[in-house]
């Protein structure tokens, strides 16, 4: 994070003393709005001051270009430091309070008049600090520096920490162990590589091929055989035209480069060939590849080559990644501890030196939380003789005390008074020698380095390494001189979900369902331990925090199921206890005649009332000035001051909406009482009578009908009694408003509580580390550096309404979905722009090349998985090779049960989708009654090379793996011929609930965990492998095991069957934030158009910049509302959504197919499921069934991805429709196999009759 304050320090001490009468506006408000009005002056000149928040939000180039204003270079940099010194003002709420506060300053503090709205601002000589604006130009010529917190290193002595568990402790350090502490990364170097453009040779590349298969042999390693592995490849380029591909020597890289190849081309070994070559020309590389057993399977071959390399690796889940680690040896037969002995485990220690120091309080390990790496507090010792030797009695007796667990446990509340008492904290003194720091350690001289996506963008940089205060990304573009990214499709749907994490928290079924999974295994796990983890008071906190957001989540259903008028008014696609909270005081205390609640910028009031609130911030200090409320109110009403004291209130209430801080001695306290009261009693009528109550002392005050602003009904009608201010009707709605927004202030901050705490009893409860993405918020080093959502970054509920008619109860009640969301920008802009991350241009330092790699990085309208970067490289195999792959094959074997209907699994209730899938495997696997063999049987004969006779079998989920799998097994030709994939976090030797679990229901049916995966074709005995669709989509090489010397390994599988179609969950809130995001991308670059108009019409239609981004706001929001709210289903989607929807399947089929074409091999795929191809299947339909088939007119998925496909292969007559020259060679490089194969399918084998 960049340095926000220093840079007005001299124009606050230039001020002198400040006005007493405007106590409440800080000193560097001025500066910072006058410096939002330089920089006004330096890009948009002439311009209304009202539209300067448009450049903070990382959206003012583009507003900038687009209102035809001259961006140069100095210009650009003026944005880029403004965006990191105010970005806090970005929302346009917030520059008006701001420049409203600005305003009100006595003149001869101020530099700057604003006219009426419409005129540009214009600077006066200031009567102090007259050389201001030396500053302001001074802070606006360069980026900022990044913010220092240097940490102190610990001498010897005795010192004392804090563990998560609240307990203090203490630890005595000897003189010997101290280490001094190590040099950090320079963040200054220079890096001549990046200056111009970089080629990469192909025949250095050869070289070095060549040189890491001899130096494999001479080491002893297995062969690599790099090579001839670059011998497969071949380079294309895009021509100087822009039109064309044409085969090239050497890869540029300049800035960005986009490289697609076909699935199976050879990225990944391109990737490493890059960081070889770059190592043996002194270059730094940072590698972002998928996970962290990729991580650690890289660093491994590098280092075992000779080569400085370490990995970039996150803290708090590094006990996951070393217990997936112990579990995959143990799946390979080392069942002892002592036999692991992996290489990797350098890389994942856990282990904490200062543990054995401790002094008396060692009843058991220190967890791995808790290891003050950087917590260290000195023990002072105040007082000499008989005081002194008392404190040490005391200290003593302290220490027995807690070390027998008569005391020491303390609440937050209780110890945050405390700190300040402990002093600074200090490092550890061993951390330059500590294991579980090596990887840090080693990045500091390694020229390769390698990270995954979460690892890279979370992490920060140890303070013990360097003062400034930065992230790994960051430190990666300053260092490196090549950042490739594979994969690059994932990574942007990964970023895309960093900064916008959901869940659904609540919907129809357990099985979709976050809270519901996440209390039915509490109680499970409760349960199978006698309640023995609620000694924790970790554990004991976290449980009654579940139990409030569960039974607030009940009481929320009932309200909202049984009132419509309430769904109304709560705007049910997005609502907070924020958003309620202003609707509530603005029918009560409504704002003056004139001041609308809806903003110009599109908002409603307010979205958030702190966008810190979406961010996760390490130090505290940084939030300073960020929020709204020191910020005086603009002119208001007679009745403000009673507005302002009730909304106080309720800020108190909605911090600590149940009282545990309390109490407050304030009106917060009464609701508070009155939350308890909604939740826990029984007796409505008594309940809602105390609402009433607090709700009539509430409205003391309050300004009747005629002292309000006009009512927006509409003319001519009388309003109804309930929409007529202070009537009784007007009363009880009003109060049953606010018991709504009672209920979820308590829900949302027991929320806050269940996401905080789940680190620390995740492994007591053994809760499933992929279900917690709402604990992770985006660092808040990143609010400057990408863009903030296009509709405004915001924070709450929403409540979708289930339309299906199984939904509704007999009296036509339905229910709906509750569904938790944060957006705090836009994430893929992130990788777009990993260039301009590591550079200065105003210091004449450029940033990293960063080569973007992947096989489905175009594709078309995809939301989730295009790329908006050109491709400006094509890799793609040799012709003999790729004349292999187009021989791949796809055909369909739809299956029908007794009554000659198809089994069709997708689409399927949840509660039958088992029963059709044990349905689907015994006709697709079990031998006919005549003696003919199954189809499945057929299947794997007809695949030609025996090495290759294996089939994947896929599937929606890790459930129906397991299913499906036992299911397999219990047909004797199967048995003991069929695995079953479990996730790397799986339990397999005992469920939740004592019962085997999925994937080990019989001795014979084999589990593979995840990261186990490539070693799948070392088992003889296994023929099938079932898995969820998703968890092979990509990643994973499954290759042959060789059987001679030199032999050329290829993909282990010949057939794939899919027996589920994908389909993302229709309630995924991703599915929303990739579709604004896909919008905003495109829209702002021109790409894309909204209701006939593109970006640069809105703005050049726009008066002034301030219109232009509040239009923008407005266009967003209504895209946002649409995407949050749509239906996601193929019949109710636009045609431009369908497009999008066919592109994001083709991606996820087209990835799969992609691990069976490796090594140059055709594939067979066969599709099973019905929903396929719909009316295929009902067509082959037995003559049996075709008099009950039903009439279907949907052509399936296959039909719309060969159409999708289409365009680029037949052309289209329409000129307007002709796709782009480049973009119809690239979909011929990339998808002619897919397509081939697709318009095979035309030839359907004669269908299977029923048994």
């Amino acid at each position: 994070m960049r340095d926000r304050s220093s840079w007005y320090q001299p124009v606050v001490a230039a001020l002198g003393p400040w006005p007493e009468e405007h106590a409440r506006t800080r000193p560097a408000l001025l500066c910072q709005v006058e410096l939002a009005l330089r920089l006004m002056e330096t890009v948009a000149p002439g311009h209304a001051a009202d539209g300067a928040w448009t450049l903070l939000g990382g959206y003012g180039l583009a507003f900038a270009r687009a209102a035809k204003l001259p961006v140069g270079a100095a210009e650009q940099v003026a944005l880029a430091a403004a965006r990191h010194l105010l970005w806090p003002m970005r929302r346009g709420r917030m520059w008006r309070q701001s420049l409203d506060a600005y305003l009100e300053l006595p003149e001869r503090l101020r530099a700057y008049r604003v006219p009426a709205q419409g005129e540009a601002a214009y600077r006066v000589p200031p009567k102090v600090s007259a050389d201001r604006f030396a500053v302001y130009d001074e802070a606006l010529a360069s980026l900022p520096d990044f913010a220092v917190q240097p940490m102190e290193q610990a001498e010897a002595g005795e010192y004392r920490f804090m563990d998560r568990r609240h307990r203090r402790t203490s630890v005595t350090i000897p003189a010997d162990l101290v280490r001094a502490p190590l040099p950090g990364h320079p963040l200054t170097a220079g890096r001549p590589a990046t200056a111009g453009p970089l080629e990469v040779p192909l025949d250095e590349l050869a070289d070095v091929a060549r040189w890491m298969d001899e130096e494999e042999r001479r080491r002893g390693r297995t062969a690599g055989n790099w090579a001839q592995r670059l011998d497969d490849l071949d380079l294309d380029t895009r021509t100087p035209d822009g039109t064309a591909f044409a085969s090239a020597s050497a890869l540029p890289l300049d800035r960005l480069t986009h490289l697609v190849g076909m699935v199976g081309a050879g990225k990944s070994t391109l990737m490493t060939l890059l960081a070889v070559w770059a190592h043996h020309n002194d270059l730094r590389t940072t590698l972002v590849v998928g996970d962290v057993a990729e991580q650690l399977t890289l660093t491994e071959l590098f280092r075992g080559l000779g080569l400085s390399a370490a990995l970039i690796q996150g803290g708090t889940t590094r006990p996951q990644h070393t217990q997936r680690l112990h579990r995959r040896l143990a799946a390979r037969g080392a069942h002892s501890l002592l036999a692991h002995t992996n290489a990797a485990f350098r890389h994942l220690s856990t282990a904490c030196p200062l543990d054995a120091l401790r002094a008396l309080d060692t009843s058991e390990p220190l967890r791995y939380n808790d290891a003050p790496c950087g917590g260290l507090h000195p023990v002072r010792r105040d007082g000499a003789g008989e005081g002194g030797d008392e404190a040490a009695a005391e200290n003593a007796l302290r220490e027995l005390e807690r070390a027998r667990g008569a005391a020491g446990r303390q609440t937050p509340e209780d110890s945050a008074g405390e700190d300040e008492e402990w002093g600074t904290p200090h490092a550890c003194p061993l951390w330059s020698a500590c294991p579980r720091h090596f990887a840090a350690r080693d990045l500091v001289d390694a020229l390769i380095w390698v990270a995954n996506p979460a690892s890279l963008v979370q992490t920060a940089v140890p303070r013990q390494l360097n003062a400034e205060r930065l992230r790994y990304l960051e430190l990666a573009c300053l260092r490196s001189d090549i950042v490739i990214v594979d994969e690059a499709d994932r990574v942007q749907m990964q970023l895309d979900q960093m900064f916008a994490p959901s869940a659904t928290l609540v919907t129809t079924g357990v099985s979709e369902s976050w809270l519901d999974q996440l209390q039915t295994h509490e109680i499970a796990e409760l349960a199978r331990q006698g309640r023995l983890p609620l000694s924790d008071q970790d554990v004991e906190r976290w449980s009654a925090a579940l139990d409030i957001v569960g039974t607030a989540a009940d009481r929320l259903y009932a309200m909202l199921i049984d009132d419509e008028g309430l769904r109304n008014w709560a705007q049910i696609d997005y609502f907070s206890a924020w958003t309620l909270q202003e609707k509530l005081l603005n029918a009560w205390y409504p704002l003056a005649s004139g001041r609308s609640v809806r903003r110009s910028d599109g908002t409603e009031a307010a979205d958030i009332e702190d966008e810190t609130a979406l961010y996760e911030d390490e130090d505290d200090g940084a939030r300073e000035g960020l929020g709204e409320a020191d910020l005086p109110e603009p002119e208001a009403p007679w009745w403000a001051h009673r507005r302002s004291e009730i909304t106080g209130s309720f800020d108190t209430f909605r911090d600590d909406p149940l009282g545990g801080r309390g109490p407050y001695l304030t009106p917060a306290d009464e609701l508070t009482a009155l939350a308890h009261d909604v939740l826990y009693t029984l007796d409505e009528k008594r309940t809602r009578a105390r609402v009433r109550a607090l709700l009539d002392s509430f409205l003391v005050g309050a300004p009747g009908p005629q002292q309000r602003p006009p009512s927006t009904v509409r003319q001519g009608r009388e309003p109804a009694r309930e929409d007529v201010p202070l009537t009784e009707e007007w009363r009880e709605l009003n109060a049953r408003r606010l018991e709504f927004t009672l209920v979820l202030a308590a829900l949302h901050q027991r929320l806050d509580r269940v996401t905080f705490l789940w680190p620390q009893v995740e492994a007591a409860l053994r809760l499933d580390a992929a279900s917690h993405e709402l604990t992770r918020r985006p660092p808040l080093d990143y609010a400057p550096l990408l863009p903030e959502a296009p509709m405004g970054n915001v924070l709450g509920f929403q409540y979708l309404i289930d339309e299906r008619a199984a939904a509704r109860d007999k009296d036509g009640r339905r229910t709906g979905t509750l569904r938790f969301f944060r957006c705090a920008g836009v994430g893929r802009e992130l990788l777009l722009g990993l260039p301009q991350l590591g550079a200065d241009p105003a210091r004449g330092e450029a940033g990293p090349h960063v080569l973007l790699m992947s096989g489905t990085s175009w594709a078309g309208t995809s939301t989730r998985a295009h790329v908006l970067a050109p491709v400006r490289a094509v890799l793609k195999p040799q012709s003999k090779v790729l004349r292999s792959i187009r021989d791949t094959v796809f055909r369909t074997e739809f299956l029908y049960d007794a009554a000659g209907q198809p089994i069709r699994l997708s689409g399927q209730d949840p509660d039958k989708r088992e029963d059709v899938l044990r349905l689907m495997i015994d006709r697709l696997a079990r031998p006919r009654r005549d003696g003919t063999t199954s189809p499945l049987q057929s299947e794997l004969a007809r695949i030609p090379d025996q090495r290759r006779r294996r089939a994947l079998l896929l599937v929606g989920s890790y459930a129906e793996a397991g299913a499906a799998a036992t299911a397999l097994d219990e047909i004797p030709r199967w048995r003991g011929r069929v695995r079953v994939l479990a996730a790397d976090d799986a339990e397999l030797e005992a469920a939740v609930d004592g019962r085997a679990p999925a994937g080990s229901r019989t001795r014979s049916t084999g589990a593979v965990r995840r990261g186990d995966l490539a070693s799948f074709a070392e088992d003889p005995d296994a023929e099938l492998l079932v898995a969820p669709l998703l968890a092979v989509e990509r990643g994973h090489n499954i290759l042959t095991t060789p059987q001679r010397p030199g032999e050329e390994r290829v993909a282990a599988f010949g057939t794939v069957c899919f027996l589920a179609r994908p389909h993302p969950r229709p309630d995924d809130l991703s599915l929303a934030v990739f579709a604004i995001n896909d919008w905003a991308s495109r829209f702002v670059r021109g790409q894309l158009t909204s209701e006939g108009a593109t970006f640069g019409d809105l703005v050049a239609e726009a008066d002034g910049l301030d219109a232009a981004g509040g239009t923008f706001r407005t266009v967003a929001r209504r895209v946002w509302r649409h995407v949050l709210s749509r239906p996601y289903i193929y019949s109710l989607l636009s045609d431009d959504e369908k497009e999008s929807f066919v592109w994001d399947q083709l991606v996820t089929i087209w990835q799969v197919i992609g691990r069976l074409v490796r090594g140059g091999v055709p594939a067979r795929v066969v599709f099973v499921d019905a929903a396929f191809a719909p009316r295929l299947a009902a067509a082959q339909a037995p003559v049996a069934g075709r008099s009950r088939r039903s009439r279907t007119s949907d052509p399936g998925l296959l039909v719309r991805l060969r159409d999708v496909l289409a365009l680029y292969f037949s052309g289209t007559e329409n000129a307007a429709d002709r796709p782009d020259p480049a973009d119809i060679e690239l979909v011929k490089l990339l998808y002619r196999p897919l397509y081939e194969a697709l318009c095979g399918l035309d030839a359907a084998p004669a269908p299977r009759g029923t048994y």
